[in-house]
């Protein structure tokens, strides 16, 4: 059984983080507190709240490609099944306040986005499916919001979710989007997945990709899960954990 730790200003923010990265309700998350953290001196020399995870490492098993010879017969036998399994895909239950979350955070988001110079057009719905909340974001200079590499945009959507989070009594999953960004920037990171795999092929040398946070790890790890000659491997720690591709042995 793998150790998994996630950190946070409180015990709360740190569960808040594994279910983030995890892509799961909280309430499903058993943990231990392993440091109860401190508020230092005078504010000086605070020390994160850390927790460890009691299950199985999830977010590991997703990132390696690297698995039990039972599992990948598992997948090869039944693609169907393991696709309808898949947490994302399942159905919610509508939560009754749906409503109001709404409304108080396109308030919310309008507030930070005008703040930033930003005049933008909101538009947010609710899928029971996945129990996601999209939020898709209009107007000019989005490139602002988008920042380098998305990070802007992952911390907004990190923000935004903690506050959807305190009014929602379940978790609900936030996808915070603008000019179709995420899907131009995960067809962009699978073209730099096969053309690596193609270089290490041919040196023969395993390449280090630059830092990326788990969702574009992931990624990478998925486009070349079904590549016989190429195996993946995350190194690191965040936030300068970064995949590794190089030859199967």
């Amino acid at each position: 059984m793998a150790v998994t730790r996630f950190t946070g200003k409180t015990e709360s923010d740190a569960v808040m983080n594994a279910a983030m990265e995890l892509g799961i309700p909280s309430t499903e998350i058993q943990y231990a507190v392993i440091d109860k953290g401190s508020n230092g001196f005078l504010g000086l020399f605070k020390k994160p709240v850390i927790i460890e995870l009691t299950e199985e490492d999830k977010p590991e098993k997703t990132e390696e490609v690297q698995a039990a010879p039972e599992k990948k017969k598992k997948q090869v036998q039944e693609p169907k099944k393991a696709a309808s399994e898949n947490p994302k895909e399942k159905v919610y239950k509508r939560p009754d306040n749906i409503d109001q979350i709404i409304d108080d955070t396109e308030a919310y988001l309008d507030e930070v986005l005008k703040a930033m110079g930003l005049v933008p057009k909101l538009n947010l719905y609710y899928n029971t499916t996945g129990n996601v909340l999209n939020i898709n974001v209009t107007g000019e200079k989005m490139g602002a919001l988008i920042g380098k590499h998305g990070q802007t945009l992952d911390a907004l959507q990190y923000l935004t979710s903690l506050f959807v989070n305190k009014e929602s009594e379940a978790f609900i999953k936030v996808k915070l989007d603008t000019e179709n960004y995420r899907e131009r920037r995960q067809e962009t990171l699978e073209k730099l997945a096969l053309s690596i795999a193609n270089k290490v092929k041919k040196t023969k040398k395993p390449v280090h990709l630059e830092p990326m946070n788990p969702n574009e790890r992931r990624i990478i790890h998925s486009a070349l899960q079904r590549d016989p000659k190429i195996v993946t491997k995350s190194q690191g720690k965040d936030p300068y954990r970064r995949v590794v591709v190089m030859l199967k042995k």
